[in-house]
């Protein structure tokens, strides 16, 4: 019963959803089917799973703040996201999950669908100032512990990176890679 009270507060976070435009609902709902997906939540709706999403993880909600822009403000209030990460890009696309991304850092060109990422995670420019020169990620992708990409390279789609790798060149798509510098160890057929 407490449970349901605290749920709540976030009608108001469902009622902005509802309310926006496709291309922001699309991205939600990729979003949220992920988090589904990864908890392995089953018989679950799209609404309550957002509902549960958003009072149980600060880190979804600083995405889905992200998603709704300026609407964000009021809600903030309500229930702050968290600020022990940091996510700033061009354009991301649905499907983002980011499993306890605390003292992680994102500053990427662009990234694709169904990207995951862990804590400790570095994405960004390599020279102070130079936002022209960050990582673009493809669809796909999947980022594990402690890893660093930076500067202008691109990774591919449905490329695995292992935990603490350092990526300093592009990555061909279907690769699995690992290392400092990372290398490719695998393809994935």
């Amino acid at each position: 019963m407490l449970e349901n009270i605290r749920l709540i507060r976030f009608i108001f976070h469902l009622l902005v959803f509802i309310s926006s435009n496709k291309t922001v609902k699309d991205l939600i709902t990729s979003d949220v089917e992920m988090v589904i997906k990864k908890r392995r939540w089953t018989d679950i709706s799209l609404y309550k799973a957002l509902l549960v999403t958003l009072k149980n993880d600060k880190y979804y909600r600083t995405i889905f703040y992200l998603r709704i822009g300026r609407k964000s403000r009021f809600l903030r209030l309500l229930s702050p996201g968290s600020n022990s990460f940091f996510l700033n890009t061009n354009q991301i696309g649905g499907g983002i999950y980011l499993a306890h991304p605390f003292a992680t850092f994102i500053n990427a060109e662009r990234i694709g669908r169904d990207f995951s990422c862990r804590q400790c995670t570095t994405i960004g420019n390599k020279t102070d100032g130079r936002n022209d020169l960050r990582p673009t990620i493809g669809n796909n992708v999947q980022v594990g512990a402690n890893v660093v990409i930076i500067g202008h390279v691109n990774i591919g789609d449905n490329v695995i990176i292992g935990a603490g790798s350092v990526i300093v060149k592009d990555i061909e798509s279907n690769s699995i890679v690992a290392g400092n510098p990372a290398r490719v160890i695998r393809k994935i057929s």
